[in-house]
């Protein structure tokens, strides 16, 4: 038997079982590293939503409610922990690794794809940190997976129930990132003119728009209750007119720099190796396989729309995510051809992929430790994920001298509302029973953004109330200028960085006796 006869390890072991298992294996060792080992303190985002999670609501300001929802189902079981904010993100990524292995199956007859498609949904790097930290990204691309899986189901047979599940997968995506509407637009017409599988009845059409239709029921009331203060914000998000940002798209010109694009094209590169082996794929398959071209259907229009969004605005990491979930799979079907037929190029590029998947796995982990390389250091944004609970300490100290000082209870602003978030998780556990003292001034600079905070009553420094609750009382001030503080407070000290600072660039201060702070924002 000769080197091209014998058949490789694959064949007996890479079963449905195995990625089943190795599923399993990789979200226990994902718990514990967040249980017994990390050190990671919440991100403003993380903490953002963990107080979206305090106040149930059917939608929030700039995002559908699906991330606060299940923050808040997994903090009331396991208390407000860091673990326990981020064990949706990784039950997410647990959904997201089976149902790329169940894509997988659908659209390849060689089973071995099924286990393939689950590695190789571990091995981009970037599933790899939304299956450690709670943002709306690691559940937006679970539903996407089973809403591809779903897709193909309902392709192959025509059944009104994949039909509605379709619905439902996208209707739930659509409750943590609004982007999901673009996977419809890209499945719709494939399953509309698909010719190799089952017809699909007005029925099955109709139940799939009902079952949509329900996700988007919540965010829609909550904006008609809010004046579409989302929409507003998406519209800030490009510098249009109508946003909750001063416009810079049709005020002086078209404001470009070709370096949002190319920033947007590089973020592209952080698929790795699996971008590589699903691009070899979708060549190989395409005549051939409808189900390919379906998966390609699925990622072209995310990809292509937010290349477009690039003339308007700057590129964001997370924007072409679900992009690569349509290259996962198609990827997976060229591991087995590749192992059988030794093609040397997707071979290689293969074993690159497990090196993505152990390098981001043992290195998202170990942040810390990278931090600390005299080479690495700097481009490792450490800082996002360290030093709260130091800092919240001396917060805390800074608060208790000003009350011991004053007589009177103390609170704090901050300049940015993740940070703001942040300290309101970090500060002691009586200061919190105490109620809001914890406040976002960000909306009031003319370049600042709203955030929910200002939808909050209780929350907004715009609010009379407030401002009578807090008026004479001294409070610790992170961020901005002593300028800025000073009209707001009868005197201001600058405190330096206080200890744990994570953003060099935040000064702290304190103020004495506060009588409101002006809006510059311009903004109603």
């Amino acid at each position: 038997m000769n080197d091209l006869t014998r058949p490789n390890w694959s064949v007996k072991y890479a079963t449905p079982a195995a990625a089943v298992w190795f599923v399993i294996a990789l979200t226990v060792a994902r718990l514990v590293f967040l249980v017994f080992f990390s050190s990671y303190t919440l991100a403003e985002d993380e903490a953002h939503y963990w107080e979206w999670a305090k106040q149930p609501a059917w939608s929030y300001y700039s995002k559908g409610p699906g991330v606060a929802w299940v923050i808040a189902a997994s903090t009331a079981v396991f208390g407000d922990v860091e673990w326990a904010v981020r064990l949706p993100a990784v039950l997410a990524g647990a959904i997201g690794s089976l149902a790329a292995a169940w894509c997988a199956g659908l659209v390849f007859a060689d089973r071995r794809a099924v286990f393939f498609g689950a590695v190789l949904f571990a091995c981009v790097p970037p599933f790899q940190l939304t299956s450690l930290l709670m943002t709306i990204d690691g559940p937006y691309i679970a539903c996407w997976m089973v809403a591809c899986g779903c897709a193909l189901k309902a392709r192959a047979t025509g059944r009104g129930r994949w039909m509605v599940c379709l619905g439902l997968a996208l209707a739930v995506g659509f409750l943590f990132k609004y982007t999901i509407v673009l996977l419809a637009i890209g499945l719709v017409p494939g399953l509309m003119m698909g010719r190799s599988g089952k017809r699909i009845g007005v029925g099955a059409w109709i139940g799939f728009v009902g079952a949509f239709l329900l996700g988007l029921v919540p965010v829609t009331i909550w904006n008609l209750q809010h004046e579409w203060v989302t929409v507003r914000h998406l519209l800030g998000h490009l510098g249009v007119a109508g946003g909750d940002m001063p416009a810079t798209q049709g005020v002086e010109g078209w404001r470009y720099s070709p370096l949002w694009t190319l920033e947007y094209l590089a973020m592209l590169l952080l698929i790795g190796p699996v971008g590589v082996m699903g691009t070899i794929g979708f060549v190989r398959f395409w005549k051939e396989s409808e189900a390919v071209r379906l998966m390609a259907q699925a990622s072209a229009p995310v990809l292509g729309f937010y290349l477009l969004v690039t003339l308007l605005a700057e590129a964001e990491g997370n924007w072409a995510l679900g992009g690569f979930a349509g290259f996962v799979v198609v990827a997976s079907g060229m591991v087995p051809i590749a192992l059988d037929k030794r093609l040397r190029l997707v071979r290689t590029v293969w074993r690159l992929a497990l090196i993505a998947l152990v390098v981001s796995l043992v290195g998202f982990m170990n942040l810390s430790l990278l931090a600390r390389h005299p080479r690495f250091g700097e481009m490792v944004p450490v800082y996002r994920v360290s030093g709260m609970r130091e800092h919240a300490a001396a917060v805390e100290r800074e608060l208790r001298r000003l009350e011991a000082e004053t007589g009177l209870e103390g609170f704090v602003i901050c300049s940015h509302y993740g940070r703001a978030s942040q300290l309101a998780f970090y500060l002691s556990e009586e200061r919190k029973a105490e109620g809001a003292n914890v406040f976002a001034s960000s909306s009031m600079f003319a370049s600042g953004r709203k955030s929910q905070h200002d939808l909050w009553r209780d929350r907004d420094l715009r609010n009379d109330a407030v401002l009578e609750r807090l008026r004479g009382r001294p409070a610790v001030l992170i961020g901005s200028e002593a300028l800025y503080w000073r009209q707001g407070f009868e005197r201001v000290e600058e405190l330096g960085y206080l200890a744990g600072e994570p953003k060099n660039r935040r000064l702290a201060f304190v103020g004495y006796g506060y009588r409101g702070l002006a809006d510059l924002s311009g903004r109603k």
